[in-house]
């Protein structure tokens, strides 16, 4: 499932491939993914325009249309992007390709089709609407520890609430964990001031590091949960078996030997 690492690097492909492009027409293949408009309205309101910038919130990837027109792109678990230069194939489940003067297109791709494409006027406003929390890449730690001392139950299903922080998803959830050696299943009330800090500059690490990576688990480091995760793993730091746990509806993965409830053990480099 597409998180914040993956939905930046989905931005600066976007980026690179599509931005100032006029749109000639958007063939919609599927509108089920479409949400508050229709596949008429979507070709109609957009045919013409140019992106021009832009904006990255949690999951979410906006794309500037014009000054009062905003394309909202959601990757679901299975979206991604993929830009077509003149009689390229279509990936087999391109959902909707929005094709531009030049004959080039943008596939939104989603084989489970639990994506989303909208319109909308305001980001903001929309946000607000939707009661999405700050990014997690732009949270200050005074806001973060507030986050913490104000809602309770296990430390997981706060990284994992969008509403509180935006853009942690289940697999860098158990990653920021295990760099800070918490089990998942902590509770937030024995949690200390210190360990609060170390999960604050944990997530910033494990984002940004994600996304230096592209999002690609080959290229990330090889004591990092991620390359690990599922049955049968072994933790990367002390070989034992992985154990799993689920945990607000997810399945945690971690190791209960490295990480404890609550323990106060110095960082990895």
């Amino acid at each position: 499932m597409p998180e914040l690492p993956d939905v930046e690097t989905f931005k600066r492909y976007f980026d690179a491939s599509s931005l100032h492009q006029r749109i000639g027409h958007v063939d919609v293949r599927d509108a089920y993914i479409l949400k508050d408009i229709s596949a008429y309205e979507l070709a109609r309101r957009l045919k013409g325009r140019q992106f021009k910038s832009s904006r990255r919130h949690g999951k979410h990837l906006f794309v500037r249309a014009d000054d009062d027109l905003w394309l909202r792109l959601h990757f679901g678990m299975t979206g991604s992007l993929h830009y077509l230069k003149h009689d390229e194939q279509a990936p087999k489940y391109a959902r909707v390709l929005f094709v531009f003067t030049n004959n080039h297109r943008l596939a939104f791709e989603d084989q489970r089709k639990f994506g989303e494409i909208g319109l909308l006027k305001d980001v903001d406003e929309f946000l607000r609407e939707r009661a999405v929390g700050p990014d997690a890449l732009d949270i200050t730690l005074s806001e973060f520890k507030e986050m913490f001392g104000k809602h309770g139950g296990a430390v997981k299903t706060i990284l994992l609430n969008q509403k509180l922080v935006a853009g942690i998803g289940n697999i860098y959830a158990d990653e920021i964990l295990f760099r800070t050696r918490v089990q998942p299943a902590t509770q937030i009330s024995s949690l200390s001031g210190k360990t609060v800090t170390k999960l604050f500059r944990a997530t910033r690490y494990i984002l940004k590091r994600a996304i230096e990576a592209n999002a690609d688990v080959a290229l990330m480091p090889k004591l990092w949960l991620l390359a690990h995760r599922g049955k049968g793993g072994k933790c990367p730091g002390c070989g034992r078996k992985l154990r799993s746990a689920t945990i607000g509806g997810r399945t945690a993965w971690f190791c209960a030997h490295c990480q404890k409830s609550a323990s106060e053990v110095r960082l990895p480099a």
